[in-house]
Formats: C-alpha cells, structure tokens, sequence
C-alpha cells in the first residue's frame, strides 16, 4: 500500500512571531467581527477579558459583510495598537 500526501508537495518556512503589544489602560484594542453568527459574541467576550485581565478600556469596532473584503480605514489601522479578529459560525 502507498499513502499519498493529498496536499501536495510544499516547503515549510520558518516565520518568527510577530513582536507582542503591551496591553494596559492606554491600549486601543481593534475588535473586527464579519457578519457571521456569533463572531461579535466572541469578541465581545474577548473584550471583557482583555478588560479584566490587562486593565484595557478602549475597543474600537470593524464590522464587514461575511462576503466582501475587509476595507480598513486609515483611522481604524492608525488607532488600533493590536487587533482582534473573529470569522464565526
């Protein structure tokens, strides 16, 4: 019997992580939901834990139709230290 890798052939590149934000009273936190059932839920829980654990008080919210591109302004990128994504179901 021969086991065939489905997913073809491919390399793997090594990527270092992207450098971590330092959450706390002055961080804006991005909070960006597309239309799909229960993504805001999420974010919304999200939200109170970074509140209760990091001390953060400023979200600022994204909403997209599920189907369409995500269209970020220059304000959301330019206000948001760190954002938050949620794609539910």
């Amino acid at each position: 019997m021969e086991l065939t890798n489905p997913c073809g052939a491919f390399d793997v590149k090594s990527t270092p992580l992207a450098p971590r934000v330092d959450l706390g009273p002055d961080a804006t936190i991005g909070l960006f939901a597309n239309d799909k059932k229960n993504a805001d839920v999420l974010l919304e829980h999200v939200g109170r834990g970074l509140r209760e654990s990091h001390g953060v008080e400023r979200f600022r919210w994204f909403r997209k139709e599920a189907t369409q591109p995500a269209a970020f302004t220059d304000e959301f990128i330019a206000e948001c230290h760190a954002v938050v994504g949620a794609v539910c179901d």
